[in-house]
């Protein structure tokens, strides 16, 4: 998912979240930070390293991209690769490159001036998506139809997943993450349920799948998306927790990625 993609997933699910207590926050203080945000699937590339900056809490939201950094992949079998710059912020490998393939772990470093940031991922194995089907869910006070994706968990646990849906050719932004914590080695069928209880498929809809096996620390980071955004928990929302070292925001992700494509009828 792209940063405008997931600072509208946030912008959505603060509108969700509601509170009687006014309180009143310092929220023009917290210094600039990079937000670095990388993937390498198991498909062909090119693939992409988008590095922007935060702006202010109040601030429309455009990508603010960073220009002239230094930006490499490389893997554990000692191949390197140095991404090239397009659009302003939005660096890419070669076609072909550098390949993602399941079971490799890939390291992220980025230069920007005389800051430095690192990050590794390990693609985990690809799980099959089997198949998706369209079912009635009750969301709220009515019935909507919402499609489930079928797949089945390795046994062992540690399996973490994330999907994206797109209907009709619109991304839908709502983030779909979980884990295998209550479905280790067992049929999983999760509905991809949007939280606007108006949401529902019509007939003749299209709807497209796509399922990524994702690594813990890429799982925890988008949970913390969710978490955070909400404000779950004790805690005011903050930022998400990143697998980025050197004081970046963002995410790097190797990961597998599989598709399937359903009509409603």
């Amino acid at each position: 998912m792209t940063a405008a993609g997931i600072a509208a997933c946030l912008s959505a699910s603060l509108l969700l979240a509601s509170c009687e207590k006014v309180i009143d926050l310092d929220l023009h203080t917290a210094s600039e930070k990079y937000v670095i945000e990388g993937n390498v699937t198991n498909m062909p590339g090119p693939y992409q390293v988008s590095i922007g900056r935060t702006g202010g809490v109040n601030d429309a939201y455009t990508f603010r991209g960073v220009s002239g950094a230094r930006v490499t992949l490389r893997d554990d079998a000692g191949n390197t690769e140095t991404l090239q710059e397009g659009a302003p912020g939005q660096y890419q490998t070669a076609s072909p490159g550098l390949q993602g393939l399941e079971g490799h772990t890939y390291y992220l470093d980025v230069s920007i001036g005389d800051q430095h940031y690192t990050s590794s991922s390990v693609m985990p194995q690809r799980v099959s998506l089997d198949s998706l089907y369209i079912t009635k869910v009750f969301n709220w006070s009515k019935d909507v139809l919402t499609v489930v994706p079928v797949f089945t968990d390795p046994a062992g646990k540690g399996n973490c997943y994330r999907f994206d849906q797109v209907i009709n050719g619109a991304l839908d932004k709502t983030l779909y993450a979980n884990n295998d914590d209550f479905s280790d080695g067992r049929l999983s069928e999760w509905p991809l349920l949007r939280p606007d209880p108006d949401s529902t498929l019509h007939p003749n809809d299209q709807v497209q799948v796509e399922m990524q096996c994702i690594d813990t620390a890429v799982y925890k980071y988008w949970f913390s998306v969710d978490e955070s955004a909400l404000g779950n928990g004790s805690n005011l929302p903050a930022n998400p927790v990143t697998n980025i070292q050197g004081g970046a925001l963002g995410y790097f992700s190797a990961h597998t990625s599989q598709r399937r494509t359903i009509t409603v009828k």
